[in-house]
């Protein structure tokens, strides 16, 4: 399979088919939740490891800040999380910037101090959820990354 897929366009024949269809639905519900997203306009699939792990490129109606219209979202079996384009521009930077996000808030959890400048991840701030993070993010740093195709925003995006 050739990413990205627009979501538009998903067919059966994709690893993970069923699994993506449900992520791309946590990840509508997700960056539909936030009051800015007026609509979500088209969503295309990056990264696939279906329920474990993808990542999305939407563009959205925002109403906060209309040059402010692509996200990236990251959805599967940790917090999900959204970053801007102005950042990160391939996949692996997307996760990479998740991971660099999550261990801080891992390390404050684990501290004891208060997640309020961390990114703010829809998650507990207790041990436990810290300890399943950090699983995942170690994951996501050793094996994850180092074997990802790294793609890039479109040419468009990219001069941001």
């Amino acid at each position: 399979m050739i990413y990205p897929i627009n979501t538009s366009s998903l067919t059966e024949s994709l690893d993970f088919y069923t699994e993506v269809i449900s992520m791309q639905a946590r990840a509508d519900q997700y960056i539909k939740g936030f009051p800015w997203c007026a609509a979500v306009k088209t969503s295309s699939l990056y990264f696939n490891l279906g329920e474990k792990l993808c990542v999305f490129l939407y563009e959205i109606d925002n109403s906060a800040s209309k040059e402010d219209n692509f996200l990236w979202v990251i959805v599967g079996d940790l917090p999900s999380m959204y970053l801007d384009t102005y950042g990160p521009k391939t996949t692996m930077h997307v996760l990479a910037d998740y991971a660099d996000l999550a261990k801080d808030w891992i390390t404050k959890v684990e501290s004891g101090l208060s997640v309020a400048g961390c990114y703010p991840f829809n998650a507990e701030p207790t041990v436990e959820i810290a300890e399943m993070l950090k699983k995942r993010v170690v994951l996501i740093e050793n094996s994850v990354i180092p074997n990802m195709d790294e793609i890039e925003l479109p040419a468009l995006l990219k001069e941001r």
